[in-house]
């Protein structure tokens, strides 16, 4: 299922982490984010720490661990190149997702003594995919009728398009106001624990250095610059979106 998956793959070419390694890391500081912003246990937080847990589960697609591969090997890029949100409805990925919701509970108690009710989540797995695609900021949801009349989720990145089949989406900013102040949780919580990963930095002299959600956010839009090194999606901009009306 999804976790063994995870343990199987790649998420960083650097090191070779693990998909799972990172996404344990992402979802470790989610909780301590959201206990710096006084969220309590609840439904709510339980939708936020699942979404982080399987934010990027579009790097199972076999072309991007065929590019993680490559980089870490220091050879040739695939021809395809893809950008792994872009990548989550593919591959029958919701469908491993919906079935594995009991082994990450399992997995979340364990590893990180974290108890998730599994019944938080009835209703709410349309902003956990928004979440999954957002966490850049590069893509939305978008929630298109087809010819043969069916309603399906579909990745889009022009955030100032309309189309024609379209009849509502979730983009980032709706994410932002419906999780205020923690709508930029699960990108917060990747970036912080990709930049420390990759630089060798332990997360918790981070959290030391700051009192809330706001001054983290703050540091990382001053850090930008390095953060951003090997990414190409404006980690300031985008996380100056992300830190309006925090403090």
């Amino acid at each position: 299922m999804l976790v063994s998956r995870f343990k199987e793959s790649l998420g960083k070419s650097k090191g070779r982490q693990s998909l799972y390694a990172h996404s344990l890391s992402s979802t470790q500081i989610a909780l301590q984010v959201a206990q710096m912003a006084g969220e309590r246990p609840g439904p709510r937080l339980d939708r936020l720490v699942f979404a982080t847990f399987i934010h990027d589960v579009g790097k199972l697609d076999p072309n991007f661990q065929a590019m993680l591969d490559a980089v870490s090997k220091g050879e040739k890029l695939p021809a395809k190149k893809v950008k792994h949100e872009a990548s989550t409805f593919d591959y029958e990925l919701p469908q491993l997702v919906l079935g594995s919701k009991e082994e990450i509970q399992k997995e979340l108690q364990e590893a990180l003594g974290y108890r998730l009710d599994l019944a938080s989540l009835d209703g709410a797995m349309e902003h956990i995919w928004a979440f999954a695609v957002s966490h850049h900021g590069l893509f939305y949801l978008s929630y298109e009728r087809g010819r043969d009349r069916v309603l399906r989720p579909l990745i889009r990145r022009q955030w100032t398009s309309f189309y024609p089949n379209e009849e509502r989406r979730i983009t980032l900013v709706d994410l932002l106001f419906e999780y205020h102040p923690l709508g930029g949780l699960v990108m917060i919580s990747d970036l912080v624990a990709s930049y420390c990963y990759e630089k060798g930095k332990d997360y918790q002299a981070l959290f030391g250095q700051t009192r809330s959600l706001g001054e983290l956010v703050e540091m990382m839009i001053e850090r930008a610059d390095e953060v951003e090194e090997a990414r190409d999606y404006g980690v300031k901009e985008t996380m100056m979106l992300v830190g309006g009306g925090l403090r």
